[in-house]
């Protein structure tokens, strides 16, 4: 199944910034909010991929536009139907339940946000692999994954440009496919400010089109 028009930047964006928050968190109301973060994250994938045409809910009814475990539950038993794939349906609800559970949690600590991400994270790289999203554009962990900014006039990335500027060096944005390329002409990986996560930029017709690298050598040299 390939569906090329899923826009999958509102489930990057929230997982990524879940992933910022709980490297930042230090205190369990911190935590907690990364559990809201996690269900609009599995809201957003459930929105992106539920097609009310094919996928129909095992109780008939239309689920609501917030109702991600109806919707993906709709969407697993349709894609992954049959008795071998129980357990990739039953990975999709277990990862809703884990997120509903920490918004609620009011003693939540950093290892129950870090599941809560690990299994939100997992559950949009399986729906990844049944819609065939590319290998490049899947969710890497938390702690390593892109940093991707959808727009390229986007303040963040002018700030990040500045970050590097302000260390004599000029950045540039290769297309992202050519990240190799670049590599082998002496350009390096323009990481995201104090992170070894890659700067991913331009969301266009279902992938990320570019990559923030910097030329080598101090710009003026």
């Amino acid at each position: 199944m390939t569906i090329p028009e899923i826009d999958w930047s509102a489930v990057d964006r929230t997982i990524t910034k879940a992933g910022e928050q709980l490297r930042q968190g230090k205190n369990s109301e911190d935590f907690q909010a990364i559990g809201l973060l996690c269900r609009e994250a599995l809201i957003s994938l459930s929105q992106a991929v539920f097609d009310p045409s094919r996928h129909k809910t095992e109780d008939g009814l239309d689920p609501s536009p917030t109702d991600s475990k109806r919707m993906l539950e709709a969407f697993f038993m349709s894609e992954l139907s049959g008795g071998s794939n129980e357990e990739a349906r039953r990975h999709a609800r277990a990862s809703i339940s884990l997120a509903d559970s920490l918004l609620h949690h009011r003693t939540a600590s950093y290892r129950d946000a870090a599941l809560c991400i690990e299994a939100t994270q997992s559950t949009a790289n399986l729906v990844s692999i049944v819609t065939g999203r590319t290998e490049t554009e899947r969710l890497a962990p938390a702690d390593t994954e892109p940093f991707r900014i959808p727009e390229m006039g986007d303040s963040t990335l002018n700030s990040i440009v500045e970050h590097y500027k302000k260390q004599g060096l000029e950045t540039v944005l290769p297309l992202l496919e050519e990240k190799d390329v670049q590599l082998a002409k002496g350009n390096h990986i323009a990481y995201y400010p104090g992170s070894h996560r890659e700067v991913w930029v331009g969301y266009h017709e279902g992938r990320y089109e570019h990559i923030l690298m910097t030329k080598p050598g101090p710009s003026g040299a």
